[in-house]
């Protein structure tokens, strides 16, 4: 499915970290990666050198997994600097971190995350980096309400990722329509959701092509909160997150769970949006 993967490093550590997914990822894809750095005007020389660096041992830790990879280092703005690479290369996924000043706005308006994940013709794996030594996921929760765009996609994105890291899958359903006689407070189960969805139940056979141990829970409550909780009391190394184009522009009104989580995840998280990739059998 993925046959061209590109990577946003830039000065912070926490690009690094959201890298190495890319790494992994393209290894077990046999994907070639691209690793880009994108210098504004006006940054500092320090920093830019930084970013070098960064590149460098990315580049060397690729090779080192035999992941046929490139780097490339533009000036000028990012957005529109990624944006003609993930055109002209026919980029399939693009990976990206979150700044810490991004979660001090809504739903990262007028950043660069922002723009990313809404505007690039390709998948976007936006990841918001929690524990930066905690690169090798074993612990891996899938949040999914069905009806989600691009189901095989997202299976195939999340499996993919299971298997670079030999990582276990949770599926997690949180309802919002059974939580009123909690007054707001999640409370997950121990037990799988019965009569589970047709949607979700595709999804789960779409997801064990990839993960065969994969299993289900159920959470209740608020969704953003239920699915925090969740992957607090399980220890979970990471969240995997889908997103719809449509639910990210409703969110600059509103709001919506994948912000909340955003904003509280306990553990490192990737906002996925797939753009309809069909998996193949790579």
């Amino acid at each position: 499915m993925y046959h061209k993967i590109l990577a946003a490093v830039n000065e912070y550590s926490n690009s690094e970290v959201a890298a190495r997914y890319a790494v992994a990822l393209a290894q077990v894809c046999k994907a070639h990666l691209t690793l880009m750095f994108v210098a504004p005007a006006g940054l500092e020389v320090n920093l830019i050198r930084k970013a070098e660096a960064a590149l460098e041992r990315l580049f060397l830790e690729a090779g080192g997994k035999k992941v046929s990879v490139e780097s490339l280092i533009r000036s000028g703005d990012p957005f529109r600097q990624i944006n003609a690479v993930v055109r002209e290369q026919h980029i399939d996924l693009a990976f990206a971190a979150t700044r810490r000043e991004d979660l001090s706005r809504r739903y990262f308006l007028q950043t660069l995350a922002r723009r990313l994940i809404l505007h690039l013709p390709c998948s976007v794996a936006l990841v918001r980096v929690v524990h930066p030594g905690r690169i090798h996921p074993q612990q891996i929760l899938v949040p999914y309400r069905g009806r989600s765009p691009h189901p095989e996609e997202k299976a195939f994105f999340v499996g993919k990722l299971a298997q670079a890291f030999e990582a276990a899958v949770t599926l997690f359903h949180a309802p919002e329509a059974t939580y009123g006689i909690f007054q707001g407070r999640s409370q997950p189960s121990l037990e799988p959701e019965k009569g589970v969805s047709p949607d979700i139940d595709r999804f789960m056979r779409e997801l064990r092509q990839y993960c065969p141990s994969s299993d289900q829970r159920l959470g209740r409550g608020p969704a953003a909160r239920a699915i925090t909780l969740e992957a607090a009391a399980r220890r979970n190394d990471l969240i995997i997150m889908g997103a719809s184009e449509r639910g990210l522009w409703e969110s600059l009104v509103s709001g919506n769970p994948v912000e909340q989580v955003l904003r509280e995840t306990p553990c490192n998280l990737i906002v996925f949006l797939p753009r309809g990739k069909r998996p193949k059998n790579n």
